[in-house]
């Protein structure tokens, strides 16, 4: 597949690019802890916490496929970050603005701002994915070692987020996260406005983007992915909770989140040289085999150092299973329907994860997070059946996949 994006755009589109997932992961390492709390200051509680905690994963199931249509219909990348970005901005921006001339937060505002800012997060993220697909190969680089900058990203947001930033302070909470919106704002002005890859002509039995929901093998892909993602909510929801009953001190938490994010880094950056040596389907439900060997292990641990020294795990429960099925998402199908393919990965992603955090949140209140882990396990083991049973349908190939392909 031959890209078209001119020498002078490739050092400036792929420097912008790792600014840009700099400053749009590192809003996850602020929003993530801090929302909830936030929220709580402001007298949310309850059914009204838990209707605004919501909007979230009912956006990542409407919003990446419409998204995802919009962006192959019009040939749109950088210019629907920019869309995207400015909703975001808009969300938290009224917050900010709202909160500092000491205006009450009702509901139906934090509600609201919630819902618009969950609206337009979603493709703040697999619309750069797009992006990447499409420039790294002519930029010499790869998706991994372009998104690695997003966890690098998050690995320095948390840990100062965590030590300066004050939830209880009604205007600092949305002002920050609106400033760190700003920066991907302006980071996606750089970013090329269009696909170049909508004229390339698809492989013979090649689904477009009408026939995605129709083709088999991407149907099993994207219960592989629904599960997986069902299972690692278990690790978003509760992990925290799992360091509490271990009784593990404050400053344990960051560094615990952030040894598994660079363990995450590590196999992004090392992701040509696996990717050339082995196909995506065997490494995505070998990701998802690691995954569920590793909630068995985080329901049956005892100690804090043990669970730290298990945090690399995390390097392939999520780092290498994310780099294979973006990998996947972008090699099933052509330029012309790949924001559909990986809108529909997105919507997967963001169903599984509604799905677990309801049944996480329960089981937890009920049993545990020993128990919610062992049931991830499950799930993720599940999940590794249906890659495996996609890696038999694809058939097993000569060799390995060509190296400027690999994620």
């Amino acid at each position: 597949m031959t890209q078209s994006i001119s020498t002078a755009r490739r050092p400036h589109g792929t420097l912008a690019l790792r600014m840009y997932y700099v400053a749009a992961v590192s809003v996850g390492g602020v929003v993530l802890p801090f929302f909830p709390r936030w929220l709580e200051g402001r007298g949310m509680l309850g059914v009204r916490l838990g209707l605004i905690a919501a909007a979230a994963p009912a956006m990542n199931i409407i919003a990446p496929g419409a998204f995802g249509a919009l962006a192959d219909a019009l040939h749109l990348r950088g210019g629907l970050l920019q869309i995207a970005c400015a909703g975001a901005l808009l969300a938290f921006g009224t917050l900010a603005v709202v909160a500092a001339l000491g205006w009450p937060l009702g509901f139906g505002l934090l509600f609201s701002a919630a819902a618009v800012f969950a609206l337009f997060r979603s493709p703040m993220s697999f619309v750069a994915d797009l992006v990447a697909i499409e420039l790294a190969p002519a930029a010499g680089t790869t998706y991994g070692r372009l998104r690695l900058w997003g966890s690098l990203g998050f690995i320095v947001t948390v840990p100062i987020a965590t030590r300066y930033l004050d939830p209880n302070a009604p205007a600092a909470f949305p002002l920050v996260t609106s400033a760190i919106v700003l920066g991907a704002l302006l980071a996606s002005l750089r970013l090329p406005l269009r696909s170049h890859l909508a004229h390339v002509a698809r492989p013979k039995g090649e689904p477009g983007r009408l026939r995605i929901a129709f083709d088999r093998d991407y149907v099993l892909f994207l219960a592989a992915v629904f599960l997986a993602q069902c299972g690692h909510a278990a690790y978003d929801l509760c992990f925290s909770f799992r360091l509490l009953e271990l009784h593990a001190r404050p400053s344990t938490f960051w560094v615990a989140w952030d040894l598994g994010t660079a363990a995450e880094v590590v196999v992004m950056a090392y992701s040509p040289a696996i990717f050339g040596a082995f196909q995506t389907s065997t490494l995505y439900a070998f990701a998802l085999g690691a995954a569920s060997l590793r909630w068995c292990a985080l329901a049956a641990v005892k100690s804090v150092a043990v669970l730290l020294a298990l945090q690399p795990l995390h390097a392939l429960s999520f780092g290498l299973a994310w780099l294979a099925s973006v990998g996947y998402a972008s090699r099933r199908v052509s330029g012309d329907a790949l924001g559909t393919a990986q809108g529909t990965f997105a919507t997967a992603t963001g169903a599984g994860a509604a799905l677990g955090m309801v049944l996480w949140g329960s089981l937890y209140a009920r049993a545990g997070a020993s128990a919610v882990f062992a049931g991830a396990a499950c799930f993720s083991a599940v999940a590794c059946a249906c890659a495996v049973g996609l890696h038999r349908r694809a058939g097993r190939r000569a060799g390995p996949e060509p190296m400027p392909n690999a994620p």
